[in-house]
C-alpha cells in the first residue's frame, strides 16, 4: 500500500493517505472486525440501510408534486428516521428538556 501511495502525486496522494489512515484507525477500533460482527449475528451488508433509505426517502419524501428545500428535507428525514426507529418519545423529551433548560437560564 505504501508503495502505491508513494507513486501518487499531489491531491491524489493526500486522498490515498487520508483513506489509508481512516481504514487503519477503523481497524484499530475494531470497526472492521467482520468475524466478531458475524459471530454476534449482526448484519454486515448494506441491505437494511438501503431499505430504510427507500422507505423514508423515496416513499415519504418524493410524493407527487412535493418539493423540498434542502434544509427542510433534512429535518423531515431526521424526524421520519426517529419515528421509524422507535425513538420519537426520546427525541421529544430531549427537545422539551432543552427548551425548559433554556427558559431557566
Amino acid at each position: 500500500m505504501d508503495e502505491f501511495i508513494a507513486s501518487a502525486v499531489g491531491e491524489h496522494s493526500k486522498t490515498l493517505v487520508k483513506q489509508r489512515n481512516y481504514l487503519l484507525r477503523a481497524y484499530g477500533e475494531e470497526r472492521l472486525n467482520y468475524a466478531k460482527v458475524l459471530a454476534r449475528k449482526l448484519p454486515i451488508g448494506s441491505g437494511a440501510m438501503e431499505s430504510l433509505i427507500r422507505q423514508v426517502v423515496n416513499l415519504k419524501m418524493k410524493e407527487k408534486s412535493e418539493f423540498w428545500l434542502k434544509e427542510n428535507a433534512e429535518i423531515i428525514l431526521h424526524l421520519c428516521c426517529q419515528w421509524i426507529a422507535g425513538s420519537w418519545h426520546n427525541l421529544c423529551n430531549s427537545i422539551f428538556t432543552s427548551f425548559i433548560d433554556l427558559q431557566t437560564v
